[in-house]
């Protein structure tokens, strides 16, 4: 049976689970949804493939939405999803899939909320270490109950509640988002031109012309800049400042950096 997980990663909690989920799954196989869509590859043959990413204002991120509607499926493949978040269960992200999916004549059989930590430094400060291990427990815990589950392809629903205003609220950011990025700042004397923040953008929306980032106004607000930066040099807003950075503590800052190939288009939309 084959099983391809399609990924998206800032900050390593939606890279953790879909490792662990390749681990559980024999001969799964994880692709990068930036890397697949800057590559034009957009169309897979398996009988299982399943979609994780984290929860971008209460839906999809953007470019998991643009790649699941450019991505042909061949077959009747068992579709799952996963999305990592802060706070469960509010938000429209599976209803935006189910909905893309159905347009195309297919369906998504399963999907779970994995709660670990919230990276929306803007709203709130990372959570306290004692609380961040304990949601990891769990997490671990309900992706053995997703793996065995999609080892059987049984079906699995979840609650989206206050679907109405969330999806408002989402539309409303959409909107934003060419303008999203002119909160970032960087402080220039403490940057030191490490180049992670330009590698960990899923966008290519950094450019750094004289070492320190500069947005090209097509973020998606992944944050990934953000918290990668190892001197704290990037904020967003006035916020961030004093607020602990985060990474999952099984993935490395490395293992976050896309592998862009030669001859890939720039851009989210690529």
């Amino acid at each position: 049976m084959k099983t391809v997980i399609y990924y998206l990663s800032a900050t390593g909690n939606s890279l953790y689970a879909a490792r662990f989920l390749q681990a559980s799954l024999e001969g799964a196989e994880l692709c990068s949804i930036p890397e697949a869509l800057a590559g034009g590859r957009l169309a897979v043959e398996a009988d299982v493939v399943g979609f994780v990413f984290p929860l971008h204002y209460m839906g999809l991120p953007l470019q998991v939405e643009t790649f699941m509607e450019r991505l042909s499926m061949a077959g009747n493949p068992y579709v799952f999803a996963v999305a990592t978040c802060g706070v469960p269960y509010l938000g429209t992200p599976f209803a935006d899939a189910e909905e893309i999916l159905r347009r195309k004549t297919r369906r998504l059989d399963a999907a779970w909320y994995l709660r670990l930590v919230s990276n929306y430094l803007p709203l709130r400060d990372t959570a306290a270490d004692w609380r961040i291990r304990i949601r990891a427990w769990l997490a671990e815990r309900k992706l053995k109950t997703i793996a065995a589950a999609v080892k059987g392809r049984r079906p699995h629903d979840t609650w989206q509640l206050l679907r109405k205003t969330c999806r408002r609220l989402h539309e409303e950011w959409k909107a934003r988002q060419p303008r999203i990025d002119e909160a970032f700042r960087c402080d220039a004397e403490r940057c030191t031109s490490c180049g992670l923040c330009e590698g960990v953008c899923p966008a290519r929306n950094i450019r750094r012309p004289d070492g320190h980032p500069v947005w090209q106004h097509r973020c998606t607000e992944c944050l990934g800049c953000l918290h990668i930066c190892p001197v704290e040099a990037i904020e967003y807003g006035g916020k961030t400042k004093g607020r602990k950075r985060y990474r999952h503590k099984a993935v490395l800052p490395t293992d976050l950096l896309h592998r862009w190939q030669e001859g890939d288009a720039a851009g989210s939309g690529a």
